[in-house]
Order: C-alpha cells, then sequence, then structure tokens
C-alpha cells in the first residue's frame, strides 16, 4: 500500500518535469528567433540582450570570436558592413532539435541557411551550414552563451514553397521562341498551370513568383519577362544564383 503514493509522486514528478521540458522548448525557440530576426536586420542592440557578456562564438573558418563586445564587432565590421548587401539566415525548420540540460541550460541545433542580396538584385542561396547553440536561463531570460556554426558549404537548390497561378491567357502570353545571345534559341510553352522553358538540354519547369517573374523548380534560376509598350513579351532575362546570365528577344 506504501507504493501508491510514492508511484503517483513519481508519476507527479515526471509530468512537471516534462511540462517545464516544454515551456523551455517554447522559450528557447522564441529567443532564437527573435535573435535571428535581429541578425538580419543588423540590429546590434537587439541581438547583444540576447547574448551572455562571456559569449563564444565557433566558426569552422574563421575561428573563436570570444565576449560579447567581440562579437558584436565581427558582426558589424562582417556581414553588416557593406549596405550594397544584404545577408539572410534562415533556420531549415524541420532540422531544429531542442535539448534541455540541468542547471539552467539548453542546446538547440539544426541546419541553416545563408541567402545574400547584393546591389539590389534578386536575392540567391548562398550556402548553408550546421549550428549547435547553448543556451542559458539568466535572470529569467534566455541567452546565447555558445555558439558552433560548422560544416559551411554549398547548399542544395531548394525551390520556393509556394507561387502563384496565373490565368491562362497571361501564361498564353509568354509562350514562343526567343533568341539569347549566349545559348540560341529559348522555347517557352504553356504546361497546364505553369510554363515550362527548353534551351539546349535544359528543361526546367517555371512558376509564377509575380505576375512577370518566375523561378525553376530544378535549380537556382529566375526569369523576367519585359512587356513591350504594346503589351506583347518582347524579352526575356535569365538570372541564375542572383545575377543576370542571359538576355533573350522574342521572335
Amino acid at each position: 500500500m506504501r507504493l501508491r503514493p510514492l508511484m503517483l509522486f513519481a508519476l507527479l514528478a515526471a509530468g512537471g518535469a516534462v511540462a517545464a521540458a516544454d515551456d523551455d522548448d517554447a522559450a528557447v525557440r522564441a529567443a532564437d528567433a527573435r535573435y535571428w530576426q535581429a541578425y538580419n536586420a543588423c540590429d546590434m542592440r537587439a541581438m547583444g540582450e540576447l547574448l551572455t557578456d562571456d559569449v563564444e562564438f565557433y566558426h569552422d573558418n574563421t575561428g573563436l570570436t570570444a565576449s560579447k563586445p567581440a562579437v558584436l564587432h565581427s558582426l558589424r565590421n562582417g556581414p553588416c558592413a557593406d549596405p550594397a548587401m544584404h545577408l539572410r539566415r534562415e533556420a531549415v525548420a524541420t532540422s531544429l532539435k531542442f535539448h534541455p540540460l540541468a542547471g539552467g541550460f539548453a542546446l538547440l541545433s539544426g541546419t541553416h541557411r545563408f541567402y545574400v542580396q547584393r546591389n539590389g538584385k534578386p536575392e540567391s542561396l548562398d550556402g548553408q551550414a550546421e549550428f549547435t547553440n547553448l543556451w542559458q536561463a539568466v535572470d529569467g531570460h534566455w541567452r546565447m552563451r555558445r555558439i558552433y556554426s560548422y560544416a559551411h558549404g554549398a547548399a542544395a537548390y531548394v525551390a520556393p514553397a509556394t507561387h502563384l497561378t496565373l490565368a491562362g491567357d497571361i501564361l498564353a502570353g509568354y509562350a514562343g521562341t526567343y533568341r539569347g545571345k549566349k545559348v540560341g534559341d529559348i522555347r517557352v510553352a504553356v504546361e497546364g498551370d505553369h510554363l515550362k522553358l527548353t534551351a539546349g538540354a535544359l528543361v526546367v519547369t517555371l512558376r509564377a513568383e509575380s505576375p512577370t517573374r518566375f523561378f525553376a523548380e530544378e535549380r537556382d534560376l529566375r526569369f523576367v519577362f519585359a512587356p513591350a509598350t504594346d503589351a506583347s513579351v518582347r524579352q526575356l532575362s535569365v538570372y541564375e544564383n542572383g545575377a543576370i546570365v542571359e538576355t533573350a528577344t522574342a521572335q
């Protein structure tokens, strides 16, 4: 009979621990989201509020940067130094893993990707890496104490998850043959609710980002159709990794 109260106490204690871990999970993820939102905006003050004074940042290419002032200095004079260049970090949501640690600590790990926009040109995927960050509860707030970013390299292309569905007559207005300066003939055809583009051995499916701008599902290519004054499409510009690589004229 004495076992029952003990078992009940153990179950209640376990349930409380799970609830606390769930609360910490949500709180750390929220703090992480705030930090990277500030990172993408180059908001040094907001980033500083989410770092401990003795933070250490370990990078597989640049090594160790120790202390909050040093980390913020490296960001201010690195990715945030050039006003013509914008770096955006984005975590792969499905890769995030939370691990609670005793003593008011927690780990958040996963994969993150980096996108670059230069001189007002379209944003392009620049690379990806793995990360593991140690968070610490300090005065009731979660702050990053150790930052590990490693395995930097090229990222596999991932097409945008959403696209526009354009009316058939709009798609038909883009169909035809375009003559490129480098690749020669580029053929665009309507295929259901999207376009198919063929240029030599290249065959890609085009989905609309806007009424005039399309992305390829298969690789990091963007296509911009420019209408003439009579509203007929006269020019097609092709961008790869954010840089223009071809201009073609309707035939």
